[in-house]
This record gives C-alpha cells, sequence and structure tokens, in this order.
C-alpha cells in the first residue's frame, strides 16, 4: 500500500536518514526521558526546516502529532512538541489523539491499516499548516493527522520530520 500523497500533503521532508544511530538516540530521548536531547537537534531541525521550506507564509501554524493522554503522562514531555517548539514559529495544538496504541510495536500492515486515531482538538481558521513529528516510518500517523486536518477545510499541508 502507498499513501497518496498529492491528494493530503504538499510535501514531506526529514532532516535525516532513519538509521541504527538515530534509531538509538531518538529512542534515548523519547522512550528514557531524556529531554535535553532535543538541544542536539536544534541547529540540524532548524537548518532542516528553514531549507525545506524558505517561503514559509506568516499564517503557516505548526502541528505536532499530539500523543494520548496515557502516554504524555508516562513520558512527561511530548516529542513532536519538543522538536517544534525548536522552530520560531507559531504551534497549534489542532489534533487529539483518541487512540493511544503505541506504532512502535506495530509492523508496516499494521501501520498502513489501522482506524485513524487522531480527531480534530479545536476549529480554528484554516489556514496553512506543517504537521510535525520526530519519525516517519510508514507515514501512517503523518497521513492519518492530514486526513483529519484536510476533512476539516485544511488545504495547505506540509509535514517535517526529524527521521525518515
Amino acid at each position: 500500500m502507498r499513501w497518496k500523497q498529492a491528494q493530503l500533503l504538499q510535501k514531506n521532508r526529514a532532516v535525516f536518514r532513519y538509521n541504527n544511530f538515530l534509531k538509538t538516540i531518538i529512542s534515548q530521548f523519547k522512550y528514557r526521558g531524556d529531554y535535553t536531547l532535543v538541544h542536539a537537534f536544534k541547529q540540524d531541525f532548524t537548518q532542516g526546516f528553514k531549507q525545506a521550506f524558505p517561503a514559509i507564509s506568516k499564517t503557516t501554524k505548526l502541528v505536532p502529532i499530539p500523543l494520548s493522554d496515557k502516554r504524555l503522562a508516562s513520558r512527561a514531555f511530548n516529542q513532536a512538541e519538543a522538536l517544534a517548539d525548536l522552530l520560531p514559529y507559531q504551534t497549534l495544538p489542532l489534533l487529539k489523539r483518541i487512540e493511544g496504541e503505541k506504532q512502535a510495536k506495530k509492523n508496516r500492515h499494521a501501520r498502513l491499516t489501522m482506524k485513524n486515531p487522531f480527531e480534530l482538538n479545536r476549529q480554528c481558521q484554516p489556514e496553512p499548516v506543517i504537521i510535525i513529528d520526530d519519525i516517519y516510518t510508514t507515514g501512517a500517523t503523518i497521513h492519518h493527522a492530514a486526513h483529519v486536518l484536510k476533512t476539516n477545510n485544511y488545504q495547505n499541508i506540509a509535514s517535517f520530520t526529524l527521521a525518515r
């Protein structure tokens, strides 16, 4: 199964290729609660964002992928929000996660066929948005988020991740 990216996302960009080294670092950041590691990514993340989106509109908002309430309580921070906070743009919590199952434990087929875990958290004037997440693996998370935004009249949707 391949995503029809042109229908939902204008583009997806990532700073790094996901490899074993990044897997170790992101795992320490995400699962072991080493929040300060986000600062190790700051220069590359902000530089990569400027290169990926050189002509960003002033009305563009960043939409970090939300965690479920249970996952947020166990981690104490949302890694997508931490990454979004590195960028000098307004963050808007447009999405709420209604399903809390871990993606990391699912295989490709399970990720691609899962029910959409998101719903709109709040209604705002549709403006350009860039979905922010840590890893783009199969694209399921970002595409589910983009689908919710698109069905709520957000037309200009892109995504930016730390790794892919």
